[in-house]
């Protein structure tokens, strides 16, 4: 594995979205099977994305969620990302972007993210930020 995507990311990467950098967007074209990962709270997320309508699909979106996370590696919560998603010293309480932060550190993956608060901790235990 070399990244760990946000939640955004998965949506916008299989609608290659505008709002993608430059940089995500060359990373995405250039990534083989093995390199791209997930937590297993965007899983989640994006359901609730779904099923709230801020994500629009064409299909089922049982079908669509498959499809989204299929070329992804998702990682499961460990004690030890729980542990650290928990402890994080972060003003942001959003439960999933803490999972997301903790995951990628945990695993020593850069998080490709837009989220400015996310940017924010890059540096901090040892998370790597790319945008």
């Amino acid at each position: 594995m070399k990244y760990l995507l946000d939640t955004h990311l998965v949506d916008w990467a299989r609608n290659a979205d505008h709002r993608l950098s430059p940089r995500v967007r060359d990373i995405l074209s250039e990534s083989v099977p093995g390199d791209l990962a997930i937590a297993d709270t965007t899983v989640c997320e994006l359901a609730q994305h779904l099923v709230s309508g801020k994500i629009r699909v064409n299909l089922a979106s049982d079908t669509w969620l498959e499809a989204a996370i299929a070329n992804f590696i998702v990682l499961p919560v460990t004690p030890a990302i729980a542990l650290r998603a928990a402890s994080l010293e972060w003003k942001h309480r959003d439960p999933c972007d803490r999972h997301i932060v903790a995951t990628a550190a945990e695993h020593k993956l850069p998080l490709l993210t837009i989220d400015e608060k996310m940017h924010d901790l890059s540096g901090v235990r040892g998370l790597m930020v790319v945008w």
